[in-house]
């Protein structure tokens, strides 16, 4: 029985140390100039989604109010016109509160850098003060620009990897192995040779 138990703990150590092997490591600062590349990107990416949405929305409660003043329903017309004024607000003050607010940030700021390490399983994201451990599954959508990829955790919040940054392996290395473990959200959006 003992022979076992040696057996299956150098097993367990084995997928320990096959699990902690770092694969990928890249550092990267978050200047304002990064981050507006982010955003050129990431407009041309959802702008499109997100005001095709804004204006069937708007369409929608115009068609209500309408109807409602047609047939004299004033109380749910005026409801409905402040509803609409809200809506409106809300969808195109709200994006640019954000975008203010994250120029404001202590991580774009102080230029913090983040460092990022890959492996099997997972991949770590680390500053001087935070640590986030993700698992592959749980990336939203992965994209690789010219110069970056970026590791979406949902439709507003990324992780930023400047291609020039590797420190251990390459970007096109990275890129095959960010595709194998993301098969499903990843797209390249590299120019293609003609």
């Amino acid at each position: 029985m003992s022979l076992y138990l040696l057996i299956l703990k150098i097993y367990v150590i084995i997928g320990l140390v096959i699990n902690l092997k770092l694969l990928f490591k890249n550092t990267t600062k978050y200047t304002k100039a990064v981050y507006h590349k982010f955003l050129i990107f990431h407009n041309k990416k959802y702008q499109f989604t997100y005001m095709t949405y804004t204006v069937m929305v708007v369409a929608f409660i115009l068609f209500s109010l309408i109807l409602q003043v047609k047939y004299h329903n004033l109380t749910i017309a005026i409801i409905l016109c402040c509803g609409l004024t809200g809506f409106i607000l809300w969808r195109f003050f709200r994006p640019v509160s954000e975008v203010a607010k994250e120029y404001k940030s202590e991580k774009i700021q102080k230029e913090k850098e983040f460092t990022f390490k890959f492996y099997d399983k997972y991949f770590i994201s680390e500053d001087d003060k935070e640590f986030s451990e993700i698992k592959y599954y749980q990336l939203y959508r992965v994209f690789e620009t010219v110069d970056f990829f970026y590791l979406y955790l949902d439709k507003k919040h990324a992780f930023i990897l400047d291609k020039t940054k590797f420190k251990k392996n390459n970007p096109s290395e990275f890129s095959s192995f960010i595709k194998k473990k993301c098969w499903w959200c990843f797209s390249s959006k590299l120019p293609t040779p003609h």
